[in-house]
């Protein structure tokens, strides 16, 4: 009856655009608290979207692993990104660490679960159980993260969102960030 109830937000995440920070707390008690502390992600990751955060982010993470980048092309991005799985699983990475975001279309065992219609029954619940590697797209992975994340830098359908994708997608990973695709296009978006 008395208690309190904390929302977050990250007006950086809201890669559908459903609303404006401005406006949050207007007519209701919300009272907005910015959070400039970066605890997620190591250094070394932070700093990869550390142009699109801002220089008033506190990087308060360990110095970690450098950021992977593997350049291909655009078309060969996907086949790129599922050798990367299996590389992180020999080098002796758990598949439960790993997560495989993609920019544009569905990795393939993404896109296999969509069209069978077991999202909800058995994709969402397999994440949530931790026991393999996760395969989705950049859109439906905000506010999850994984000790792994490969992005997958396969196009965008629009590149004016661009640069909210690429922000989710390299924030997601705790421990290791592996970037796949056209180093060119990840620049211009």
């Amino acid at each position: 009856l008395n208690g309190k109830v904390y929302a977050f937000l990250d007006n950086r995440q809201d890669v559908y655009q459903r609303w404006s920070g401005e406006n949050i707390g207007e007519g209701s008690p919300l009272v907005p608290i910015h959070v400039d502390d970066n605890l997620r992600n190591t250094k070394s990751i932070a700093r990869t979207f550390k142009e699109i955060i801002g220089n008033n982010v506190k990087l308060r993470g360990g110095e970690g692993l450098p950021v992977r980048f593997v350049q291909c092309s655009t078309e060969d991005a996907v086949d790129v990104a599922s050798d990367c799985v299996d590389r992180l699983i020999d080098e002796g990475w758990a598949n439960n660490q790993i997560a495989l975001l993609t920019t544009n279309r569905r990795h393939p065992i993404h896109q296999d679960h969509y069209d069978q219609g077991i999202i909800d029954t058995e994709y969402w619940p397999a994440f949530h159980a931790r026991e393999e590697e996760f395969y989705g797209h950049v859109l439906g992975f905000k506010g999850l993260e994984r000790s792994v994340v490969i992005l997958c830098v396969n196009g965008f359908r629009d590149i004016s969102r661009a640069t909210e994708q690429l922000y989710v997608g390299f924030s997601r990973a705790r421990s290791l960030l592996v970037v796949v695709g056209d180093r060119e296009l990840i620049d211009q978006a």
